[in-house]
């Protein structure tokens, strides 16, 4: 798996570090219960969710909440949003699709590096 640490920007300035796990399957950004639980406070922007999002396994999960703002990945940025639920412990964040779009990401799977683009410019991360 390619895994990175990311970071969210909270509406008061501060920076939420997480690492990510990158899911091109994915069809949506998520980030677990928990760790949200844990950051919420300092994130601010997230509102409650009413989206139900089907699993890889085919049961339907509603989330929990819904946050919307500035993404930093290796120094680039760009508007995202990620829904929230429990990941059962196997990952703090999925990094999918619609970030992977919004950083512009392609991925070598040579060499196992992404390169992404946004605010700031264009920046290749290693695994």
């Amino acid at each position: 798996p390619f895994l990175h640490y990311t970071s969210f920007l909270g509406s008061q300035g501060e920076i939420v570090r997480v690492k990510a796990l990158f899911d091109e399957g994915a069809m949506t950004s998520v980030m677990c219960a928990t760790v949200f639980n844990n950051v919420k406070h300092r994130l601010g922007n997230w509102s409650p969710s009413s989206k139900r999002l089907r699993m890889a396994n085919g049961t339907v999960v509603q989330s929990e909440a819904v946050w919307k703002g500035e993404v930093s990945i290796g120094g680039v940025r760009a508007q995202g949003e990620f829904e929230v639920l429990h990941s059962g412990g196997g990952w703090k964040f999925l990094f999918g699709k619609p970030l992977l779009q919004a950083f512009k990401a392609i991925h070598d799977y040579e060499v196992d590096k992404v390169q992404v683009t946004g605010i700031g410019g264009t920046t290749t991360l290693r695994n």
